[in-house]
C-alpha cells in the first residue's frame, strides 16, 4: 500500500492533484446560493485556501453560466502603500472602506471586460480606469501603484462626478508618477487621492448597478491569504484595513442585492479581533464557517485516498479505517478514532498525521536492519505509534504559529503546563507552575488564560458527572466551564512530555 497511497500536501497552494480530490463539506455552496452570504471563516487549517484555490479553478461548477468569478490573494500584499489610504476624520473600522470598495469595482471592471459583458453603462467606467492607469485591466499589485498615487496629483472637479472625454484627457495628462517616499511624507497628496478616491467610488458604483440591474449573471471577488501581515510587529495596522474589507464587502453586497459579491476568506479568530460594529451578526447572517466532523473528515480523507487508488488500479475504501492493520488500538479505539483524537479537528492535522504514518513506514521498509517486515497491504497502527511524537511536537508548534499574535502569553502557558508534568492538572497546580516561571497568577489571569486554553481545544474538562473530556473541538457547543480539574489535549502530550496521573 505505501507504494501507491498518498494523503496530498498540508498546504493547498502546493498541492497540484486538490483539483482532482478536493472536497470542502458544502460550504461553497453555501455561500453561492445566498445572497447575503460574503464570508467564509476558519480556524488556520481547517481548509480555507482549498477552498479559495478551488472556487478559483473550477468555479462553474458553483455559478450559472452567466456567472463570473476574480479571485485575489493577498499574498506578498503591500499593505504599506494601502496603509496610506486611511481616510481622515473616520472610525477606524471604517477609515479603510473606500478604498477596499475601489480595489473591488475595478476588478469587477476588469471581469466584466475580459469576458466581453461589457454595457453602455460600464464602457464610461473603464475609460476612466483606463484614463488612470493606461489601461481597463491593471492587476491588483498595480492598482495600488504608482498610476494611483499619482491621482494624488490632480483634483477631480466637485459636485456628482460625471466625466466627459475632454476632463478624462485632462486627468490623463495631468497624472505623473509619484514615489512612495514622497507620497508617504506628504499629507496633502493623501488627502488629495482619499478624496479623489472617495469620489469616484460612488461613480463607479452608480455605473455598474445599472449594469447589473440589466444583466442576467453575477460577478464574485474572492479575497484569500488575508493572515499574510497579521504579525506581532504589524496586527495593530493590518487590523483597521482588514475592519475596512469587510465592511466594504458587507455594503457592497447590500447594495447590489448579491449580484456583486465579494467573498473574504479569513481566519475565524482574525474576524473576532476586528473593530467592527455587530460582529456576531455578521457571523450569523453573513458568514459560513468552515467546520469539520467525523463525516466530513473521513469523506475529504477517501477522495484523496481512492483517488490514488484509481489512478493505480487499486480497490477503491469505505472508510478510513478500512486502511489499517488492526480493527482496534489502545483504548479499545478504532484506528480513525485514534487519529481525530489527536487532531484539532482540521483537515491540515489528519493529513500531517497520516503522511507521518506513512513515512515510518517507508523508513522502516528502507532500513536494510529492521527486524520486522513492513505490512505491504494495509497502513499499520504501529505506525500512528510511531509517529505519535513527531505529529505531537509539529501540533504544538501550528498552535504557537496560531495564536502567538493574538495571545504572546502562550508560549509560557506551554512552558508552564510542561512544568506540570502530567496530562491533567488542577488550577492551583498552574497557578503554581506560572508563579515559578515569574509570570502574573492571580485570579483573574488564571481565568483569562484557561478560557483561551479551552476556547482553541488546548485543554478541556468533564461536565457533571460525566467521564467525557469535553473539548471545543470535538464539542464546539459546549461554552467554558471552571472547574476543578482540565485535561490536557492528547495531541500535545508528547511534545509537553506529560506523563498519565495514575490514582
Amino acid at each position: 500500500m505505501i507504494d501507491w497511497i498518498d494523503f496530498g500536501q498540508v498546504s493547498a497552494e502546493r498541492d497540484d492533484k486538490l483539483s482532482k480530490y478536493f472536497f470542502d463539506s458544502g460550504v461553497l455552496n453555501d455561500v453561492t446560493e445566498n445572497k447575503l452570504s460574503f464570508l467564509v471563516l476558519g480556524r488556520k487549517g481547517a481548509g480555507k485556501t482549498a477552498v479559495f484555490t478551488r472556487f478559483d479553478e473550477d468555479y462553474h461548477k458553483y455559478l450559472s453560466m452567466n456567472d463570473a468569478s476574480m479571485a485575489l490573494s493577498l499574498q506578498n500584499y503591500d499593505w504599506n502603500i494601502h496603509e496610506l489610504l486611511s481616510q481622515e476624520g473616520k472610525a477606524k473600522a471604517l477609515a479603510y472602506t473606500e478604498s477596499w470598495k475601489f480595489i473591488i469595482l475595478v476588478e469587477t471592471l476588469y471581469v466584466i471586460e475580459f469576458l466581453k459583458l461589457d454595457s453602455k453603462h460600464t464602457k464610461p467606467l473603464s475609460k476612466l480606469i483606463r484614463a488612470v492607469y493606461g489601461t481597463s485591466a491593471p492587476t491588483l499589485k498595480r492598482i495600488l501603484g504608482d498610476k494611483l498615487l499619482g491621482l494624488s496629483r490632480f483634483k477631480l472637479p466637485g459636485g456628482s462626478l460625471n466625466l466627459d472625454e475632454g476632463e478624462l484627457d485632462e486627468m490623463s495628462a495631468s497624472l505623473g508618477n509619484v514615489e512612495f517616499s514622497d507620497f508617504s511624507t506628504s499629507s496633502l497628496l493623501r488627502e488629495t487621492l482619499t478624496e479623489n478616491i472617495s469620489r469616484i467610488v460612488p461613480f463607479l458604483e452608480r455605473g455598474l448597478k445599472k449594469h447589473f440591474a440589466e444583466a442576467d449573471g453575477r460577478v464574485f471577488v474572492s479575497f484569500d491569504r488575508l493572515d499574510e501581515a497579521w504579525l506581532v510587529d504589524s496586527r495593530n495596522s493590518v487590523r483597521p484595513m482588514l475592519s475596512g474589507l469587510v465592511a466594504a464587502a458587507e455594503s457592497i453586497t447590500q447594495n447590489f442585492g448579491g449580484k456583486l459579491r465579494p467573498v473574504v476568506f479569513l481566519r475565524e479568530d482574525i474576524f473576532s479581533d476586528l473593530d467592527l460594529n455587530d460582529k456576531n451578526k455578521l457571523r450569523t447572517d453573513c458568514g459560513n464557517v468552515l467546520g469539520w466532523n467525523h463525516d466530513s473528515l473521513n469523506r475529504l480523507i477517501l477522495h484523496r485516498v481512492n483517488y490514488h487508488a484509481q489512478t493505480s488500479g487499486r480497490d477503491t475504501v469505505n472508510h478510513v479505517n478500512e486502511l489499517f492493520d488492526r480493527v482496534e488500538m489502545r483504548q479499545r479505539r478504532k484506528p480513525f478514532d485514534y487519529l481525530l483524537l489527536r487532531t484539532m479537528m482540521r483537515p491540515r492535522d489528519l493529513i500531517h498525521f497520516l503522511s507521518l504514518v506513512k513515512s515510518d513506514m517507508v523508513a522502516r521498509d528502507e532500513n536494510p536492519f529492521e527486524e520486522e517486515e513492513v505490512n505491504s497491504d494495509r497502513l499499520e497502527c504501529q505506525a500512528i505509534y510511531n509517529a505519535e511524537v513527531d505529529y505531537s511536537l509539529w501540533l504544538l508548534e501550528e498552535l504557537t504559529d496560531e495564536w502567538v499574535v493574538q495571545y504572546p502569553a502562550l508560549p509560557r502557558l506551554f512552558d508552564a503546563i510542561r512544568e506540570i508534568g502530567t496530562t491533567t492538572f488542577k488550577v492551583e497546580e498552574l497557578e503554581l507552575a506560572l508563579r515559578n516561571l515569574g509570570l502574573p497568577a492571580g485570579k483573574v489571569d488564571l481565568s483569562n488564560h484557561l478560557r483561551f486554553l479551552y476556547s482553541n481545544s488546548i485543554i478541556g474538562f468533564k461536565v457533571g458527572k460525566s467521564n467525557q473530556w469535553r473539548f471545543r473541538c470535538f464539542n464546539p457547543t459546549t461554552g467554558f466551564s471552571e472547574v476543578e480539574i482540565y485535561k490536557v489535549h492528547d495531541g500535545l502530550i508528547h511534545a509537553l512530555n506529560l506523563k498519565e496521573q495514575r490514582a
